[in-house]
């Protein structure tokens, strides 16, 4: 990972299991956008699964692999530790983030109860609303810059 001479990034995790589509997030890329334009300092990073990564080749990201494959999940999780913010669907990393004190939001939609899956943390909040689609990429930019503030 040293090689990417990764410092101030935020990490998003934009993907889901694909039999889970319903928790993935559709504004991505427009977030990401937002990102660039008002913090032209800060890398957007992802660390793609297995079959993510040909999907994230296609986001205005730096996409952390090991020789083209997947990063182990020590590495993982030292990436989500060094990581100034993480956005995530409900996905084993944003458990991940979760549990390492990450700050970062999870994002979930009518799928689950952001409750139940006893995610919050002090830095680490959810974001729920009935239909994911309806979240605008403005207004998760908003709970990141008051995060960082």
């Amino acid at each position: 990972i040293s090689k990417y001479n990764l410092s101030d990034y935020i990490l998003l995790f934009p993907f889901c299991s694909e039999h889970l589509e319903q928790k993935r997030w559709p504004y991505y890329d427009q977030l990401i956008k937002i990102i660039k334009q008002n913090h032209p300092n800060l890398k957007i990073v992802i660390a793609p699964g297995p079959s993510e990564i040909e999907k994230a080749k296609k986001l205005d990201a730096i996409s952390i692999l090991d020789e083209d494959k997947v990063i182990s999940i020590s590495e993982l999780a030292g990436l989500i530790k060094k990581s100034k913010f993480v956005v995530a669907n409900d996905t084993g990393p944003a458990h991940m983030a979760a549990h390492l004190n990450s700050k970062g939001l999870c994002l979930f939609g009518s799928h689950k109860s952001a409750l139940l899956q006893s995610i919050e943390r002090e830095n680490f909040k959810p974001i729920q609303v009935a239909d994911l689609s309806k979240l605008s990429s403005e207004k998760v930019f908003e709970k990141i810059i008051n995060f960082l503030n």
